[in-house]
């Protein structure tokens, strides 16, 4: 998951893993929970927590519950992708450690107008997100829905430095070009995807290998409903309406 965007209550995250450590955690409430010495547990009312890692006996990271100071950078063979800080929520991890998904939630107001983002996504291995679930809310327009999308063989890690000396690049058509050129090389076009539109029509879409709507079925806002056939050029070739 590259873009989740909670906001946790925050404390110490360091005082409560020390007070893990001696047996003793003081819970919500100010009441103290002492840890189960055979098992290894401990029990609490209430924790407040800027992170929390799950990680394996040998360290490495199976999922993370953060805040957005706190939140981790993606990290892809051991290759730091960036947006460490900036992402509260869930991360997911396999068992190389790598980023594999991630669960994010994101709400407030910007000039006066709602904003609201929700993901819940799963990454292709040492890849980015294939399968997505996400609400968006912005400038009074929603959409919900579940997204396909394909992704190239080659890993996130190896193509990052490329894509670094894009976003390094002056804005301008240079960099235009060599950001086609890299998207052409890395081609990650979505598949299918089945839910609501910012039209308030609800529909599936299905596409070919190059990310070319070629079945639409759509039920507008009014009722109507049609299924529409289209060609590589994205022409409707045929249409049947209800």
């Amino acid at each position: 998951m590259r873009t989740v965007t909670i906001r946790p209550r925050v404390h110490a995250v360091g005082a409560v893993v020390a007070a893990m450590a001696l047996g003793v955690v003081v819970g919500g409430g100010g009441q103290a929970a002492t840890a189960d010495d055979a098992g290894g547990r401990a029990r609490f009312e209430e924790i407040d927590v800027q992170r929390i890692n799950i990680v394996e006996p040998d360290g490495k990271p199976r999922l993370v519950l953060t805040n957005k100071v706190k939140s981790p950078g993606a990290v892809v063979d051991g290759v730091d992708l960036g947006n460490g800080g900036l992402r509260p929520g869930m991360m997911f991890y396999n068992s190389a450690g790598d980023e594999s998904g991630g669960l994010g939630l994101h709400s407030g107001l910007v000039d006066g107008k709602p904003e609201a983002f929700g993901q819940l996504a799963f990454d292709q291995y040492k890849q980015d997100q294939t399968l997505v679930l996400r609400y968006a809310e912005g400038q009074g327009e929603r959409s919900v829905g579940l997204e396909v999308k394909d992704r190239p063989d080659t890993p996130l890690s190896a193509m990052y430095e490329e894509y670094k000396k894009i976003q390094e690049m002056p804005p301008g058509p240079e960099r235009d070009k060599a950001m086609a050129e890299f998207k052409e090389k890395y081609p990650a076009p979505q598949r299918a995807f089945f839910g609501k539109n910012r039209d308030r029509s609800v529909g599936l879409t299905l596409a070919d290998g190059k990310g070319k709507p070629r079945i639409v079925l759509r039920v507008g806002e009014d009722g109507s409903p049609r299924i529409q056939f289209l060609n590589a050029r994205g022409e409707v070739t045929r249409t049947i309406k209800g």
